[in-house]
């Protein structure tokens, strides 16, 4: 049996009203992929069907429309959709596996995957995002929201580890300082006996941009870089790479948006400027 929406979930249509997001700088940033994943849903060709993410939007006093940008929503979009599939993909090898969904922001990831009854799957993130988060979701068997910074270890206390674990990072790890991505990856592999971790990368050409208009939106800022994923290697012996896909040659992208990246695509600078990336340990 699959875990999904229950009655104790708000239905499509049903979220209470909340009139301000009192949110500000890196937490903030958890309204972009949010967005993108509504305008995503009311567009004609939906990669992700993610009816939950329209749902919030329409329930949130924000400015949304100032986070409108050309191509890039797709993107993340594209992103999300991957990792979804490499989710299911490994629950379908590990059904009784531990889900950490890192940084998960307003994500309903959880929803969209639908996990085997026997996985425990862990929404993370801040305080203050999981207490917006329970507006919307609700936890229940084999469901929990946690509420910590990803790099502090006392959330993983209660979780097993005992079981095989995936960890999701979608648009989180570029937040952080390189020292604490290193430490995460570690604390990680050596918390459970196995796993895969799946994670987006930028480069340092992409993180200057980024930053350029994060700062206009939000104030946050990115920073840690990947030019090289031999660095990404070396985070620890037992980790190995699995699959390095570049976000802009996704097989998801519509083919107008596959015409807008394609001569960009041909260039190496480019085409490495987002990878999405799968290890395992």
């Amino acid at each position: 049996m699959a875990a999904g929406p229950t009655s104790e979930s708000p239905g499509v249509g049903a979220s209470p009203r909340v009139r301000r997001l009192a949110l500000r700088g890196e937490q903030e940033t958890l309204v972009i992929p949010l967005y993108a994943r509504a305008l995503d849903y009311r567009s004609r060709t939906s990669i992700l069907q993610d009816a939950r993410a329209s749902e919030i939007v329409a329930s949130i006093d924000y400015d949304f429309e100032r986070l409108r940008t050309r191509g890039s929503g797709r993107l993340l979009v594209v992103r999300a959709r991957q990792f979804d599939e490499w989710a299911r993909e490994y629950l379908r090898s590990q059904p009784s596996a531990v889900v950490l969904n890192l940084g998960c922001g307003l994500d309903s990831r959880v929803e969209r995957v639908r996990p085997p009854s026997e996985a425990l799957w862990a929404d993370v993130d801040l305080p203050e995002v999981i207490e917006l988060r329970r507006v919307f979701f609700s936890e229940r068997d084999g469901y929990r929201m946690l509420a910590g910074s990803i790099i502090d270890a006392a959330w993983l206390d209660g979780l097993p580890h005992d079981r095989p674990v995936l960890a999701v990072a979608d648009g989180v790890l570029e937040y952080l300082p390189p020292d604490d991505v290193r430490e995460l990856f570690r604390r990680l592999v050596t918390t459970f006996p196995r796993g895969e971790i799946v994670f987006d990368v930028m480069s340092s050409k992409a993180i200057r941009m980024g930053n350029e208009r994060l700062r206009a939106r939000s104030g946050a800022l990115l920073r840690w870089s990947v030019d090289d994923l031999r660095s990404v290697d070396a985070f620890h012996p037992k980790l190995k790479r699995t699959a390095d896909l570049a976000v802009f040659g996704s097989r998801y992208l519509p083919q107008r948006y596959r015409l807008l990246f394609g001569i960009g695509y041909l260039v190496p600078s480019f085409r490495r400027t987002i990878r999405l990336v799968r290890c395992e340990f």
